[in-house]
């Protein structure tokens, strides 16, 4: 009978060091898909990128504001510059906000990279990090949907001279269906993209709490 107890013991102890082996190999496979999708968003998705093509048109339209206000005094590009720099501050704001809170989620202490602890915080970083990049993403394109075209058609006022009325309505809606529409399926598939891995880390994450339970 002690013989059965003592194999019983050994028994369940081999298999709950086979089982925490398996954990052990299956959370370092999650590691590893953690940290590559880590590396294609900082390599194909990076913030800077969408940074850099904000400021890109932000310089543009303004000086193209300041351009026409100066050759036709306070007209309708006053109204647009107005716009523009309260666009500008209010993605200031929005992308302040979600770096902060990127940066609550960094680890304050050490903690085995198998643990699943570490694990769920590793994603946690890695998902607010992406919605950094996504609200740039987000507010850049908006930016451009509504920018561009009252930009091209302050350009065209500029290089052509005053319209009448239907020239500027006809020039806007150009600028509108061209610009507009074209930026939004430009910035389409990245947006697509960047939602896709938020999911990837998601499951990442379910896969994780399976192991803490």
């Amino acid at each position: 009978m002690g013989n059965n107890d003592n194999i019983k013991k050994y028994s369940e102890k081999i298999k709950t060091l086979k089982d925490q082996d398996n954990m052990g190999i299956k959370l370092r496979n999650i590691h590893i898909n953690v940290e590559k999708i880590y590396e294609e968003i900082k390599t194909h998705k990076s913030s800077f990128i969408y940074k850099t093509i904000f400021y890109l048109l932000f310089v543009i339209s303004l000086v193209v504001f300041i351009i026409h206000i100066y050759k036709s005094g306070f007209s309708y590009s006053t109204f647009f510059m107005i716009l523009l720099i309260l666009y500008f501050f209010y993605y200031l704001f929005i992308i302040k906000k979600a770096i902060r809170e990127n940066i609550k989620t960094r680890l304050s202490k050490k903690i085995d990279p198998e643990n699943p602890e570490f694990l769920n915080n590793r994603i946690n970083y890695i998902s607010e990090g992406i919605k950094v990049t996504t609200q740039r993403a987000y507010t850049t394109r908006n930016f451009y949907i509504i920018f561009f075209p009252l930009m091209s058609l302050t350009l065209i006022d500029i290089l052509k001279g005053p319209f009448d009325f239907k020239g500027y309505l006809v020039t806007f809606i150009v600028a509108v269906l061209i610009g507009g529409v074209f930026w939004f399926y430009y910035f389409r598939n990245d947006i697509t993209d960047i939602e896709s891995d938020i999911e990837e880390l998601n499951k990442l994450t379910d896969i994780i709490n399976k192991f803490s339970d």
